[in-house]
């Protein structure tokens, strides 16, 4: 009786040499495959983790809150729990630095991620918590119970305010704190409420729904706008944490995204573990013919091929997932992770599950050939593709280059999956090249800041009955950012020219609306690509603008909510000042963008006698650009009502958004580029030990050494240039179209650029490495005798 058990033992250990080869390409492969979704799995943990450190983890802001107001709010049915902040104070530097002093009970610190290194939140009126950096600042030690002293600007008085606090616990300051120059300072309650009338005090209350475990992130949004509109919160003072949302529930286009990415690696590692057993097992035919001569069944000959694969991956995949699991930990989390902390054991179950599964569709073609074929066809089968009847073409003299092509020919399928291999590595490493190179840090600045500087009205409220002091269009009967004040900017050396943005309130009589009050702004010729990428219904006509007579509406959802369309009329009153005027206007387009409606500049000028600038973009000279900006952040400091911003700082954010993600799409390119070597390194290999003999009895009749390395490097360079056209044709045109896609999906930042550098890069690396690898295995196979070589036979 034929054991299949033990000839299965006995063929692995007859065969050391290629088992062990197939042992660590498994190990390899299963290394790379573990380690790429690991690592996918830490990205998604580490993307969420940056922006709760960034955003933090609440649903949402309700800002400018009342006391009353809050009481409501905790006994709303939705609300699961609630951070109370209320600031202090703030504390300035030459520098820029700041330190801002709030009250923030323990969900807000929660929310807000300020872990304590040391200490205790402060509960005295006395006590008070620093982060690190403020502590440096303020010129103190990092030590718990000594004495602080803080002269600061006190929100609710004029002048400065002199205070002394003993430290009760220490912070971490955040990266965005570190970016923006901006520290923290916890004051007690008790602090707050003796320094204030706190029946004027307006807080920020951040809030976590309850119940949004199966929901979108869509619909958790909505959930904090319907809690709002349940308690009255007018919508500007409502801001829902849509970055932390989106991050814990990703939409179907990111899980989308997501399935593709892991598809492809996924079908790179299956072409290397199929590539491997194919050309493993194939050249053991004549063995399966020989024990099918002595009485072995189909039957059990499939059952042989199948323990053969079933023993080396139950080395190698699981020895595969745990180095694979080391790396990831030891090594791709300390440099890009470092704090992530979920458990991989799912993964590593469904890496095994893969890669065995993988193993076993392998497994059947070559199980269906040693088992069909008859006993005299498998004695003599080679690897060799059938060619059927076709008549064979001959040379009637032989080089090297014959010789390599011949081999390639061989086993057309080895040679094709090699192929593909390689190829969908390069063309992928190409595409996400041209994505990468695509992104432009500064472009992606610009796209939300457009200008150099800005200074803009600041504090305004719209529609807060509690503060009509403070409503925008009350301020704009002073407005500080007048034409006096534009003049003066206008003048200055160094700017080249200045933008101005009006905006005012307005309301809509003959409808009762979800919030009563709305944008009422103005555009001209440099809005109108924006307006049109996003036009809903209607045509956007500039020159009917400028009569007065027209309006376009910038809120589908508002247009759903009155039942408006093209061409209909409705009336709106306009705040001006202490003046309402109405005004019928006839609704020429629908469109999204920022604000509710919107007319040409022209008209907006006549509609009002108020300023009702709201904000002046300034484009400055670079050598000036200094200059401006410490004058403008001057103004900023000395009015209460003005806020300066620069393009510096949005710089600083985008360059690093992109550089965070330029890092991590790199290296999964790397490692899925790996792969595809892999698939190399073993058709060179397999290729060498199955014509062992061949090559030794072509040394035998006066094939040198230095023809055979020649040999070799055709074949490789075969391959290796195939990759390359394919990869620069197919991923040149691949990664355009990708390019446009992303623009398609709003990323106006992003214009094509050839990724030369990378392209280049490739090249070189490709082929030095082939040459290296042809190299390498040359001169291991010369290490054994001729004698041996001509002998060989397995």
């Amino acid at each position: 009786m034929i054991n299949t058990t033990k000839i299965a033992r006995s063929n692995l250990k007859q065969n050391k040499s290629k088992s062990i080869l197939i042992i660590i390409t498994i190990v390899l492969s299963t290394i790379l495959l573990a380690s790429v979704f690991m690592t996918c799995v830490d990205w998604n943990e580490a993307n969420k983790e940056r922006t709760r450190l960034y955003c933090g983890s609440q649903h949402g802001l309700f800002g400018g809150i009342t006391q009353a107001k809050y009481n409501e709010v905790k006994a709303h049915a939705d609300i699961e729990s609630i951070g109370v902040v209320n600031g202090v104070g703030l504390k300035e530097y030459e520098d820029e630095s700041k330190i801002g002093l709030s009250y923030m009970d323990k969900n807000a610190v929660d929310f807000n991620s300020m872990n304590l290194i040391e200490g205790k939140l402060p509960s005295k009126k006395n006590e008070i918590v620093l982060d690190d950096l403020a502590l440096d600042r303020l010129g103190y030690e990092h030590k718990i119970g000594q004495k602080i002293k803080i002269q600061y600007d006190d929100y609710s008085k004029k002048g400065i305010t002199d205070a002394e606090f003993i430290l009760t616990g220490i912070t971490t300051s955040s990266e965005s704190s570190k970016t923006r120059r901006m520290y923290n300072a916890i004051v007690s309650e008790e602090y707050m409420k003796s320094t204030r009338d706190m029946n004027k005090e307006k807080l920020n209350l951040y809030i976590r729904l309850k119940n949004t475990k199966n929901l979108q992130g869509q619909e958790i949004i909505d959930k904090v706008n319907k809690v709002a509109r349940d308690l009255d919160i007018p919508n500007y003072r409502v801001l829902a944490n849509e970055d932390y949302i989106k991050s814990l529930k990703p939409d179907s286009e990111v899980i989308t995204w997501g399935a593709l990415i892991g598809i492809v690696i996924i079908l790179s590692s299956i072409l290397v573990i199929y590539n491997i057993f194919y050309l493993s097992i194939v050249t053991k035919v004549q063995e399966f013919g020989k024990l099918r001569a002595i009485g072995a069944t189909k039957k059990q000959i499939k059952s042989i091929v199948l323990k053969e694969g079933i023993f080396l991956s139950s080395i190698a995949i699981p020895l595969g997932t745990i180095i694979g699991y080391i790396i990831n930990k030891l090594v791709i989390n300390k440099i890009f992770f470092e704090g992530t902390n979920i458990s991989k054991l799912p993964i590593a179950i469904f890496i095994m599950l893969i890669s065995f599964a993988t193993v076993f569709v392998s497994l059947l073609k070559p199980m269906r050939v040693a088992s069909k074929v008859s006993i005299i066809d498998a004695v003599r089968y080679n690897g060799e593709e059938k060619l059927n009847k076709k008549s064979r073409k001959g040379y009637e003299s032989i080089n090297i280059k014959r010789l390599s092509y011949a081999n390639l020919s061989r086993n057309k399928k080895r040679t094709y999956i090699t192929l593909i291999s390689l190829s969908l590595s390069g063309i992928l490493f190409i595409v996400v090249s041209s994505l990468l190179s695509s992104m432009d840090a500064e472009k992606l600045a610009r796209d939300h800041f457009p200008y150099d500087l800005r200074i803009s009205l600041d504090s305004y409220t719209f529609g807060d009955e509690d503060s009509p002091e403070t409503e925008i269009n009350i301020l704009q009967t002073k407005n500080p950012l007048g034409q006096k004040f534009r003049d003066e900017i206008s003048e200055m050396n160094g700017v080249k020219n200045i933008e101005i943005f009006k905006e005012t309130k307005a309301e809509l009589p003959e409808y009762n609306t979800e919030y009563k009050y709305h944008d009422f702004s103005s555009i001209d010729e440099s809005d109108l690509g924006d307006l049109e990428l996003y036009l809903q219904s209607g045509k956007i006509d500039l020159e009917k603008l400028k009569s007065g007579k027209e309006i376009i509406l910038l809120s589908p959802e508002l247009a759903k909510e009155i039942n408006i369309e093209v061409g209909d009329k409705i009336t709106i009153t306009l705040y001006d000042g202490n003046e309402k005027v109405d005004k019928e206007f006839k609704v020429q387009a629908i469109t999204s963008a920022p604000g509710t409606f919107a007319v040409h500049n022209d008209a907006f000028n006549k509609l009002f006698k108020n300023d009702t600038t709201t904000s002046i973009g300034i484009y400055t000279e670079k050598d000036k650009y200094t200059d401006v900006k410490n004058y403008i952040e001057s103004l900023d400091k000395k009015n209460e009502y003005l806020q300066s911003a620069s393009i510096d700082k949005e710089l600083e954010v985008a360059n690093l958004s992109i550089n965070s993600t330029k890092i991590m799409a790199y290296s999964l390119v790397v490692i899925i580029g790996i792969i595809g070597f892999m698939n190399l390194i073993n058709s060179m290999i397999t290729s060498i030990i199955t014509r062992k003999k061949e090559l030794g009895m072509l040394q035998a009749i006066g094939l040198t050494n230095k023809q055979l390395i020649k040999m070799l490097n055709i074949e490789a360079m075969f391959y290796t240039l195939t990759m390359l056209v394919s990869s620069l044709t197919l991923g040149t045109g691949l990664g355009y179209i990708a390019v446009y896609a992303f623009r398609k999906t709003g990323a106006s930042y992003a214009s094509y650029e050839l990724p030369l550098i990378q392209i280049i890069i490739m090249i070189v690396f490709s082929v030095v490495s082939q040459l290296l690898l042809t190299y390498l295995i040359s001169k291991n196979f010369n290490k054994e005798s001729l004698i041996d070589r001509v002998r060989y036979s397995e």
